[in-house]
């Protein structure tokens, strides 16, 4: 396997150094793992009365959001459809 150039292995990696820098402009630390319970965006994930897989996967989500931060994309990369 070729996580390097996975682009959701790449996803899975910029979400927990965002949320490790935000941890810390939050004034939460960066040790461990802080994560708020019940904000607004909870139901995105799991809407009420369904499960969390009935909804589209993280992985459908991890190219676009990576372009619109702008991250820059090597030649050679696996998009999540490749990848499986």
């Amino acid at each position: 396997m070729h996580f390097e150039m996975d682009t959701r292995f790449a996803y899975l990696e910029w979400l927990r150094q965002e949320a490790r820098f935000l941890q810390m402009e939050l004034g939460c630390g960066d040790k461990g793992e802080f994560s708020p319970i019940g904000t607004f965006t909870h139901r995105y994930h799991i809407p009420f009365g369904e499960s969390w897989r009935d909804q589209p996967q993280p992985s459908t989500r991890a190219e676009t959001v990576l372009r619109a931060v702008g991250v820059k994309f090597p030649r050679g990369l696996l998009v999540p459809e490749d990848a499986a």
